[in-house]
């Protein structure tokens, strides 16, 4: 299949000129402005741009500038068409992403020379690029199953609140992918702000792995010391992904894992624990996983308490405004009633994922099938 390349001249001789030297070679766009240029590109995403500098209305520097700054366009390359043969005219075109300058008049094989070294090497940096997002791609998906199986590791050990990961997961992701599109959280809740933290959501609670079995699954109340020592879950799970931290420092799926794991006890008015933070000093992850992770134990059976309605754990919730919770959170939470409320009724979605491939795994090894049972 023939490469694309559009070609940007108000000059109609030198459309010819041009045509004459490439329609053997290569499909060809013509126009005559800017203007019309980019309502070719509406339509039509070519593999080059020939492009004039010394055009009336919108000049080739404006529409490369325009170009550079279009994530759909950015990526085409783009080479100047040009008389000016003075060196601050290249400096300033390569400054916008120009890869090259072809002289007027055009010489052929020069040009078709130069086209076509660009052609390979953008070929050869796509290419790079999809390898680059493929092995990323491999790299998240990695990163989720082992997220995910440790999670599962917790909930093997927490015989008293099975469950609860996956609870929490399915709140949070409904209610951060409501968060994205309101005004006030659009800056912070981008994509990534949202893969990161969906990733870290279920090793919120990581940190039961260091609580000893006599109180992680006591069958009732808790007493005043084992509460304490129970909170420490907290502080051990921001020190387990914080001791990874310092080997990768800049990876931001372990920064956002450390601070729901640390934070997510704490509360709007001071008063949680382990750091005692305050409002917006606690980290926006962790102040939506604490609305999340006490309405799923609000709407849960616990030793002590059976579930309570969705209403009811609503209202607690509503009680909590301004000093449990962060208030303009659990304003929108109660907006959003109706979608907590439907995941309500399906918490247990992801059961069939997080034990996908159990019995294969039990026959592979000739084990015994007795995973431990868990409260659903």
């Amino acid at each position: 299949m023939k490469k694309t390349i559009l070609v940007v001249d108000d000059v109609k001789l030198n459309l010819v000129a041009a045509r004459d030297v490439l329609q053997d070679t290569y499909e060809l766009y013509e126009a005559i402005s800017a203007e019309e240029g980019f309502k070719i590109l509406d339509e039509h995403i070519p593999d080059l741009i020939l492009l004039d500098i010394y055009m009336p209305e919108m000049d080739g520097y404006e529409m490369l500038e325009k170009l550079k700054a279009s994530n759909r366009l950015k990526k085409i390359p783009v080479i100047i068409l040009t008389a000016d043969t003075q060196s601050a005219s290249e400096i300033k075109g390569f400054q916008l992403g120009a890869v090259d300058f072809i002289t007027k008049p055009f010489i052929a094989p020069v040009m078709k020379q130069r086209i076509r070294t660009q052609l390979e090497l953008a070929s050869y940096q796509h290419s790079l690029e999809a390898e680059v997002e493929r092995k990323v791609m491999e790299n998240e998906k990695l990163q989720d199953m082992l997220s995910r199986g440790f999670a599962e590791l917790v909930e093997s050990r927490d015989g008293i609140t099975g469950g609860h990961v996956k609870n929490t997961f399915v709140y949070y992701k409904a209610f951060v992918e409501v968060l994205k599109d309101l005004p006030k959280y659009r800056d912070e809740v981008t994509d990534d702000f949202i893969k990161c933290t969906e990733r870290s959501a279920p090793l919120h609670d990581i940190g039961k792995i260091g609580i000893d079995d006599v109180v992680l699954r006591k069958n009732g109340s808790l007493e005043h010391v084992e509460m304490d020592y129970m909170k420490r879950h907290a502080e051990l799970g921001g020190l387990t992904f914080h001791k990874i931290r310092k080997i990768f420092p800049e990876n931001e799926f372990l920064k956002i894992a450390e601070e729901m794991a640390l934070f997510h006890h704490e509360r709007w008015d001071g008063k949680g624990y382990p750091c005692g933070l305050k409002g917006e000093e606690i980290p926006l992850c962790a102040r939506i996983m604490s609305l999340v992770d006490v309405y799923d134990a609000l709407t849960s059976k616990r030793p002590y308490k059976e579930p309570y309605s969705h209403e009811k754990a609503m209202g607690i919730i509503v009680e909590g405004r301004g000093t449990q919770f962060d208030p303009d959170l659990v304003d929108e939470f109660v907006k959003q009633s109706e979608l907590i409320k439907e995941c309500l009724n399906a918490k247990y979605e992801l059961t069939k994922f997080m034990h996908e491939g159990t019995e294969e795994f039990y026959e592979m090894y000739n084990l015994p099938n007795t995973p431990i049972e868990q409260e659903e």
